[in-house]
């Protein structure tokens, strides 16, 4: 028993120290640094703006650095599992901002939390063409087509449940039980996260009309959805 312990020890620690220095040899981790520090930023400036939502920014700042460490260690599948619920967080954050009474409602009744993506475009048009512009007037010049915020919100959403639902084409193991060092696994969650980042920065500069950053404009107009900041 204390041989099989020590065995797994050793992978737990060991092994992933094997990978994550594999993997930080074999790539820039420039990029996906600086946008975990730009959500950083915009999760202390909405804070900043409005406290009572500063617990949604302290779990998806966590999650962030737990879905950046789980990659590095080699388990791809599970940090882009964990890239939905900072999606979820993250809008659940902005859309709560005009919505303080549900807010209140959610936490202290403790509500089922099943206000999800696809649902709050449907029901509420979070982030639709018409939602911006009762808080920004100049979405008609920044967008690239109406609704192409939310309706990359909706695709966006609807990968990342594939891959926690367990659709055939996002499994990672289908020919061999292995956790080791993969660059293209690697590449593919540094998109997938950078891409959920340009969604954070597009919602922040959007709903608050603050253009000040270049760099988070640049993040923001990162998949091309919006344009001219």
């Amino acid at each position: 028993m204390s041989h099989t312990k020590t065995t797994i020890q050793s992978f737990l620690i060991d092994e992933a120290q094997k990978i994550q220095n594999q993997t930080m040899e074999d790539n820039d981790l420039t990029e996906i640094l600086s946008t975990l520090n730009h959500i950083i930023d915009i999760g202390e400036k909405v804070s900043e703006k409005e406290p009572k939502l500063s617990f949604y920014w302290n779990e998806i700042i966590a999650e962030s650095i737990s879905v950046i460490y789980a990659s590095l260690s080699g388990h791809n599948r599970l940090a882009l599992s964990g890239l939905r619920n900072i999606l979820e967080l993250s809008c659940h954050a902005f859309y709560y901002i005009d919505h303080l009474i549900e807010l209140d409602l959610s936490i202290n009744e403790d509500l089922q939390a099943d206000k999800y993506v696809s649902a709050l475009i449907r029901d509420d048009k979070f982030f639709t063409t018409a939602y911006i512009k009762t808080f920004n007037s100049q979405i008609l010049e920044f967008q690239k087509e109406r609704d192409s915020v939310s309706n990359f919100l909706k695709k966006e959403y609807a990968g990342l449940c594939d891959i926690v639902h367990g659709r055939h084409k996002t499994l990672f193991k289908k020919e061999e039980l292995s956790i080791k060092y993969s660059k293209p696994e690697f590449k593919r969650f540094e998109k997938e996260y950078i891409d959920l980042a340009s969604s954070i920065a597009m919602m922040y500069v959007l709903r608050f009309e603050d253009y000040s950053n270049a760099e988070l404009n640049k993040l923001a107009m990162k998949r091309n959805i919006i344009k001219g900041l």
